[in-house]
């Protein structure tokens, strides 16, 4: 039985994810898929740094965004809840993500602009 409740779109996007709270990159990755309540993540093992999440586990995402001509490079930062983590065929673990919070920030020039005012956040607020 299918209990989305948003549709999901099929979107390959570069994404940062992290322990809510550290300061330390978890994983850099992409998207498989996403909707407004949710994000499927392939979590390639070997590209992890440190362990899998689990069940429960609070995790920050940032998802780059394609440039845009009118605002320029925008990154999607959501606080996240694993909601499910389960392997592929390809022998990488997909990480369904449940989304908590959403916001749009600046991206600073395609990169992880960091700042000392920013306490070393991926993507700054506008």
């Amino acid at each position: 039985m299918d209990r989305r409740t948003d549709p999901r779109v099929d979107v390959k996007l570069p994404c940062h994810v992290e322990f809510a709270g550290s300061k330390l990159s978890l994983f850099v990755g992409v998207t498989a898929n996403m909707s407004r309540s949710g994000i499927l993540l392939t979590w390639n093992v070997n590209g992890a740094l440190g362990r899998l999440p689990q069940v429960g586990d609070l995790l920050s995402v940032d998802i780059e965004l394609p440039a845009n001509h009118s605002f320029g490079r925008r990154c999607m930062h959501c606080q996240t809840v694993v909601a499910r983590v389960s392997p592929n065929e390809q022998g990488d673990t997909m990480v369904a993500l449940q989304v908590n919070q959403m916001q749009f920030r600046s991206y600073n020039n395609g990169n992880q602009g960091r700042t000392a005012a920013q306490d070393q956040t991926k993507c700054s607020i506008m």
